[in-house]
């Protein structure tokens, strides 16, 4: 919650001033940037749980927020169409149990990989000021695994859909301030033992990443 204040506030501020910055922007005879700063995952999880092969009723997963480094690098197809590929420093997520896993403690770890293509529409008549909306395709990597209560832990890449949007902000020809958001719609599988049992668990991930920082134009 406060990192989404922030996030609006910051909107309101950059908006506040679009008018004055309006001259300074970006000479647009490159189209390629980057977009570079810290980046917030914070996931939504939703789980089905099996051990010994039988539905273990009530029991969940949840996943820790993450902070890393993020990069977004884009191309204006368009004045108003830019592809855009993001990626992050893989960060690493604690998974813990509710419901009747809640006793269990740590139930393991990821390290993961994440990547976002996707395609973004910006809107004129604002100055400076450009927001934008898009969607696009997530491909998440399970790097490493180690165990915690579930022992020879084993979680599967996967794909997901995002939907986008945010807003840039040019200061000059080539560097400004952005605020970036996307949904990501994530489900993946978890396999592995709980004392002599087998544990599988299908899990519903969401995350949303919540991106912020400086541009620079090439």
């Amino acid at each position: 919650m406060t990192a989404m204040i922030s996030v609006a506030a910051l909107a309101c501020l950059l908006a506040a001033t679009g008018t004055a910055v309006a001259q300074a922007a970006p000479d647009r005879a490159s189209p390629w940037w980057l977009h570079a700063g810290p980046v917030q995952v914070q996931f939504h999880t939703k789980a089905d749980v099996r051990v010994g092969g039988a539905p273990l009723p009530g029991a969940g997963v949840d996943a820790s927020s993450n902070t890393t480094l993020g990069l977004e690098i884009g191309h204006d197809m368009t004045p108003n169409i830019a592809a855009r590929l993001t990626i992050g420093v893989p960060p690493t997520t604690r998974l813990s149990g509710t419901g009747p896993l809640a006793g269990a403690g740590e139930l393991g770890r990821v390290k993961y990989g994440p990547a976002v293509l996707s395609a973004t529409w910006s809107f004129d008549g604002l100055g400076a000021f450009r927001p934008y909306l898009g969607a696009g395709v997530n491909y998440t990597i399970a790097l490493e695994s180690p165990d915690g209560a579930i022992t020879s832990l084993k979680v599967k890449n996967a794909f997901g859909s995002v939907l986008q949007a945010g807003f840039d902000m040019p200061l000059g020809p080539r560097w400004g301030l952005f605020v970036d958001v996307k949904k990501v719609f994530l489900k993946t599988t978890a396999d592995g033992w709980v004392g002599p049992a087998p544990a599988h668990a299908s899990v519903q991930l969401d995350p949303l990443l919540i991106h912020g920082g400086v541009s620079y134009r090439f």
